[in-house]
């Protein structure tokens, strides 16, 4: 690659950051960029599939499945910024660990995520590692499932603390379980991602499959911060 495609990349990143500062504080123009870069995304991508052959051309396919199923799973999962932060803040109380400790409830769920990942990491590295060498391993797929199952699962735990409320105020400890059983989806799914883009994309397509798996991610936080309720009244009115 010529020195000056290299240079000309560092550049267009750094002249995108006020771009990206405007869409950060003008949200519809995030809307339009969002309408518009995955379309345009998804027509380079079966461009480029009609000029690879059969084989190339259904690996991309299973990879573009992936990527729709991944936008799927960050939509629910992302809603600690959202749904879940609106609950913890009016219907959490702040004692955890059977009133041990006072923390705050929001607190609790905008960082319990990002702890239980440090904490955990390391032991499902471990894990795989060593079911690996007694050729237990589950494969990608099975790994990708698993990240649904413990999502599901996690907002199950979500809805057991409704057996706890008391004037309206549940557990924390409970919440924080949820948010433990959900991490363990993600831990399954998201390390997964960039391998399987690499696995399943030609030398020439493994650069846009990572930006569109990233892009996914974008996609289901994208997703995630939409009101749906307020769509559904809309939606319900003009049924009527």
């Amino acid at each position: 690659m010529p020195k000056w495609v290299e240079y000309a990349v560092y550049i267009g990143t750094l002249l995108l950051i006020p771009l990206i500062q405007i869409m950060v504080s003008k949200t519809e123009y995030t809307d339009y960029f969002m309408y518009t870069i995955g379309p345009l995304t998804l027509i380079y991508l079966f461009y480029e599939m009609s000029k690879v052959g059969k084989v190339e051309r259904n690996k991309l396919i299973a990879a573009l499945i992936f990527i729709l199923f991944s936008i799927v799973f960050w939509g629910i999962y992302e809603q600690s910024g959202g749904s879940l932060s609106i609950f913890a803040a009016k219907n959490l109380n702040d004692t955890i660990l059977g009133g041990t400790l006072t923390l705050d409830p929001n607190g609790v769920n905008n960082s319990g995520g990002a702890f239980f990942i440090i904490a955990l990491a390391p032991l499902f590295g471990l894990l795989w590692i060593w079911l690996a060498k007694r050729k237990l391993e589950p494969n990608t797929i099975i790994k990708f499932g698993l990240g649904f199952l413990f999502l599901g699962l996690g907002f199950y735990v979500l809805y057991a603390t409704r057996f706890f409320a008391v004037d309206g105020m549940t557990s924390l400890d409970v919440f924080t379980l949820a948010l433990l059983v959900i991490t363990v989806g993600e831990l399954c799914l998201s390390p997964i991602g960039l391998s399987i883009m690499t696995k399943l994309s030609p030398a020439k397509l493994q650069g846009i499959m990572m930006g569109m798996w990233f892009l996914a991610s974008a996609y289901g936080q994208y997703v995630a911060g939409i009101n749906w309720a307020q769509i559904w009244l809309r939606l319900g009115k003009e049924i009527r």
